[in-house]
This record gives C-alpha cells, sequence and structure tokens, in this order.
C-alpha cells in the first residue's frame, strides 16, 4: 500500500489563496473530501494527480516528490476530473481501447481489463453505443472504467456524481464502496450522501483549507448538542433562516418545523436533536453565519 503527505501544501493564484496550508497523511481507504463549491477540493485533486504545481509545500508518496517520481507515480494514478472529457461518436469499447491506447498498456491486457471494467460498471450490453446516446450516470460510469483502466492503487474522483439522479447516485457509491477495499481512494463532493456510508475518513474544506480529518463518528460527535428541533408559526420561518443555519424545514399547515444547528437553545420548546454528518457538515463550513457568541462556544468544542 502507498502512502501520500501532503505538507504545508498552498496553491495561489495572483490575489486568490485556493489552497493554503494544508497537511494530511493519506493512506490505505476511502477518503470523503466535503466542502462547498469554490472550497478548493477541485485545485487540491489536480495538485495531487500533478497537473497543478503548488506555490508552496510538498506532496511524497511514499517519502519521494511526486513530481519526482514523474511517469513512476501516474502509474500508479487513475483520475475521474469533474469535467470528464469523451468523444460522443466513439463507441464505449473504442472509447476504452483509445484511452488503454494513451495509457500505453499492452494490447492483450486492454482487451481483457476492457472487458472486466465493462462489467464492473455494468454497461457490457452497450459497449457498442455511441457516447452521444448515454445518460450522465452512463458517462460517470465510463469515467470510472478509463480511470481504472490502469488498475491504479490510488484512485482520485472529483464530484463524481455531479448531475446523477439518485438511482444513479446510488449505484456510484457502490461501485467505489467495492473498489475501496485495496486502494487509496479520494473522493470529493458537496453531497454530504456520497460519502457519508463508504468513506473510513472524512476531511472538510473550507476556503482552501482542510478545518477537519478524520473518522465520521468523531466529526459528527463535534456537533453533539448543537443541533435542535422546534415549531414555529409559518410566518416567523423566514425569520428563523436569517438567525440561524437551518438544516432542514418541514411545513405542518399552520406551522413549521424546523431542524436548527446553534450554539444556543433557538426556542423555550427547542429540543435537542442526535447530530448526522450533514449536521457537522454545516456545523462546520456554515460557522460564519453564526452569532459570535455561538461561534466561540463551538470553537472552543471543536478544538
Amino acid at each position: 500500500m502507498h502512502e501520500l503527505e501532503l505538507t504545508q501544501l498552498n496553491k495561489t493564484y495572483k490575489d486568490k489563496t485556493a489552497v493554503q496550508n494544508v497537511n494530511v497523511r493519506l493512506g490505505h481507504g476511502i477518503y470523503g473530501l466535503l466542502g462547498e463549491n469554490g472550497a478548493g477540493k477541485t485545485t487540491l485533486m489536480r495538485m495531487l494527480c500533478g497537473i497543478l504545481k503548488p506555490t508552496q509545500g510538498t506532496i511524497l508518496c511514499d517519502g519521494i516528490p511526486i513530481r519526482q517520481m514523474g511517469g513512476e507515480y501516474r502509474k500508479l494514478l487513475g483520475y475521474l476530473p469533474q469535467d470528464f472529457g469523451y468523444y460522443g461518436d466513439f463507441s464505449a469499447l473504442r472509447f476504452l481501447n483509445y484511452m488503454a491506447a494513451l495509457k500505453a498498456l499492452p494490447a492483450e491486457y486492454a482487451k481483457d481489463r476492457i472487458a472486466e471494467l465493462l462489467e464492473i460498471v455494468d454497461l457490457t450490453q452497450v459497449k457498442k453505443q455511441k457516447l452521444k446516446t448515454f445518460s450522465g450516470g452512463m458517462l460517470r460510469r465510463i469515467g470510472i472504467a478509463q480511470a481504472l483502466l490502469n488498475d491504479p492503487e490510488i484512485l482520485i474522483l472529483d464530484e463524481p456524481t455531479s448531475g446523477l439522479d439518485p438511482g444513479e447516485r446510488v449505484r456510484f457509491r457502490n461501485i467505489i464502496s467495492s473498489l475501496g477495499r485495496n486502494r487509496t481512494i479520494i473522493l470529493s463532493t458537496h453531497i454530504v450522501s456520497d460519502v457519508e456510508y463508504i468513506a473510513d475518513q472524512i476531511m472538510i474544506m473550507k476556503n482552501g483549507q482542510l478545518i477537519q480529518t478524520g473518522e465520521e463518528a468523531r466529526i459528527v460527535e463535534a456537533a453533539s448538542g448543537y443541533v435542535w428541533k422546534c415549531t414555529v408559526p409559518a410566518d416567523r420561518a423566514e425569520e428563523f433562516t436569517r438567525r440561524y443555519i437551518i438544516s432542514n424545514l418541514r411545513n405542518q399547515s399552520d406551522k413549521v418545523e424546523l431542524r436548527i444547528i446553534s450554539g444556543t437553545k433557538p426556542t423555550e420548546d427547542s429540543a435537542p436533536l442526535t447530530a448526522t454528518l450533514e449536521d457537522a457538515y454545516l456545523y462546520f463550513t456554515k460557522v460564519d453565519n453564526l452569532s459570535a457568541n455561538q461561534s466561540r462556544q463551538i470553537s472552543h468544542t471543536a478544538q
């Protein structure tokens, strides 16, 4: 198994810092990288793939800088970018053969590997259809197949379920889960459910920084005591959405039931709730929207 080590990693574009002071070790297993759009996830992924050069800091693979490894590192790597490019007039089979040739894979190996991967992503029956006829979910599955052609030990997936319907999202999660048994997988997303059930480690990114890294249970525990349920008149719902972080809202005739993340009890009759990963994600990424007093309480608890 291989280990990636990121030390004081920074990436700056003119007057904007996209990634700042990232320090983390990544070993075997599935890592779910959560963050809002613009948090720096894609920049971090592209540096991990060697596409972008860090402004400062190092990325090591087994103690060796990845840029020094060159082709040896690329042999270990599989990558599915957020914007997956493909040739619409190519069939699935032709496209995978084309990608195998670009990766300089031996022809006999490529033939067997492509057949295996088409089975894994459940596209064998449509392998001769043109990609322009594929649904979004089918295209993401072809994207996974091309990323796995060289049987990579490090698999990097950037927003892999973007645009998928719920059924395709579940199917995609199951594929990723089965692949995580014997490799390192880093999956970035802003959708909590994409990683909630399959990630061994959760990483939360905000404003270019990794603000939390650890097992789901530990991260959820940090939000314990800050999740409430209360019911308010419908005409007061907007007031509460301005004052608090609302993770769920349900209409009930002339009243509204709210799930609120707050450092203080929102109303006299508010009841505490058990925190979920989605609550914890909002708790960490939306903390700037809390009052100063709530922010101090949360920061103290998270340390």
